[in-house]
């Protein structure tokens, strides 16, 4: 998440609204905000009110806000985000957290644990809001004195070290289809050096394996890296893995990995490629395919191929570059019988749109991303790391989300609301 996280930092004094963000949105009924109804409180407080309608083409959708992440264990501040089902049990898993004594959390001497990264089980829900509000709790793993474990490992003897490195997931978890319930998902790891210098810190991402074992979660490392900085980070953006049900036919035995493409200098480049894999595989690069914007073959595309092979095409000029999607998730439809890419822009600070578009095929047809809902922000800060979780309900009605809310004198904290399919 290195690139989020450095453009975020450099538009804190520059935040602007984007008119682009809104261009294609058809509200159904006149809105009295522009956010939700609430930013803050406690877990099982329901808000007012479901925002009005939005309509995209034949999807409609509303946005209800359920409020801060809890956690089991207190004063938690993190940020980055996705999550999957792991054995059963919904499951997410966040970038860097740090834990505290409690408020304020930006005073060092209130810093009791500082993890790389971590993971909870989401829930449970409250007994007067039902499943709707799940996605406001989870279940940690760790300690009340020192907070949260390191969920995924540093692998020493190849040179990583938590003092050197970030390990940083900010995508969803896809299910293995080979029935064991395990997951996989596909993180970055950065240089902290390079990040702390405002340079280009992203060295490689890895493939991750997470199972439940006693009711926890837990994530082991097949090697150091799968693909290296300057080749697309396929997986790192989003990772689909299609199961039968009765609304989708079937599944092709493959694993889809999504590599976001951004900053390259040029429009045309930006927005996201594809790779397969069968599942087995998954975590042996030399088993891919690649779309190369035809078909899908065992070459390799170019980060920047002038857009060529992507699958999908998405840009906007923020600092004077070009920025494509930034976080997000690609899910099928049982509402619409189609897939559905929800996303950020990856100019997060600039930009708090949550962005939908809608396609009948993985490899091409995406609709025009239309912006849904804005984020809410804070007042010193900027919200990013957006992320859906449709594996929380199968009907496909309700899509749990959250999102990094940033504040310079609060820290970072997890947001949540639920998009509603009609």
């Amino acid at each position: 998440m290195d690139w989020m996280k450095q453009v975020t930092k450099r538009a804190k004094d520059s935040m602007r609204k984007s008119s682009h963000a809104q261009r294609r949105s058809v509200p159904v009924a006149q809105s009295r905000s522009s956010g939700p109804h609430r930013t803050t409180g406690t877990p099982g407080t329901r808000p007012s009110a479901t925002l009005p309608p939005v309509r995209v083409d034949q999807i409609t959708t509303q946005v209800r806000a359920l409020g801060p992440q809890q956690s089991n264990l207190p004063h938690i501040y993190r940020d980055g985000g996705g999550g999957g089902t792991v054995g059963g049990q919904d499951v997410i898993i966040f970038a860097d957290s740090t834990y505290t004594k409690g408020p304020p959390p930006t005073e060092s001497s209130r810093i009791v644990g500082f993890v790389s990264n971590s993971i909870a089980v989401i829930g449970p829900s409250s007994a007067a809001a039902g499943a709707a509000d799940a996605i406001e709790r989870v279940t940690d793993f760790g300690t009340l004195d020192k907070g949260p474990d390191q969920a995924i490992p540093f692998l020493g003897k190849d040179g990583e070290s938590p003092l050197n490195n970030g390990i940083w997931p900010n995508q969803n978890m896809a299910s293995l289809l080979d029935h064991s319930g395990h997951s996989v998902a596909f993180p970055e790891v950065i240089d902290r050096n390079l990040f702390r210098e405002q340079k280009e810190a992203l060295l490689y991402n890895t493939a991750i394996e997470i199972r439940l074992q006693g009711g926890r979660p837990t994530v082991t490392r097949t090697q150091k890296s799968l693909f290296v900085s300057g080749e697309p980070m396929f997986g790192s953006f989003a990772a689909y893995a299609a199961t039968k049900t009765a609304t989708n036919p079937g599944t092709d035995g493959y694993l889809y990995l999504f590599a976001r493409v951004s900053e390259t200098g040029r429009a045309q480049s930006n927005g996201l490629k594809l790779a397969r894999v069968k599942s087995p595989a998954w975590a042996d690069r030399t088993h891919y395919e690649y779309w190369d914007g035809r078909q899908f073959g065992r070459q390799m595309p170019a980060l920047d191929d002038g857009g060529t092979a992507n699958v999908f095409h998405y840009s906007q000029e923020a600092f004077g570059k070009e920025y494509g999607p930034g976080s997000g998730d690609v899910f099928w439809s049982p509402v619409y019988k189609e897939y559905l890419l929800l996303f950020q822009n990856a100019a997060a600070a600039l930009d708090n749109s949550v962005y939908l578009s809608h396609s009948p095929s993985l490899t091409g047809g995406w609709s025009e991303p239309t912006s849904i809902y804005k984020l809410p922000r804070a007042s010193d800060g900027f919200s990013y790391a957006f992320h859906a979780y449709p594996n929380m309900d199968p009907t496909g009605r309700a899509v749990p989300i959250t999102w990094t809310k940033d504040s310079k004198s609060q820290s970072c904290f997890i947001d949540t609301a639920e998009i509603l399919f009609t």
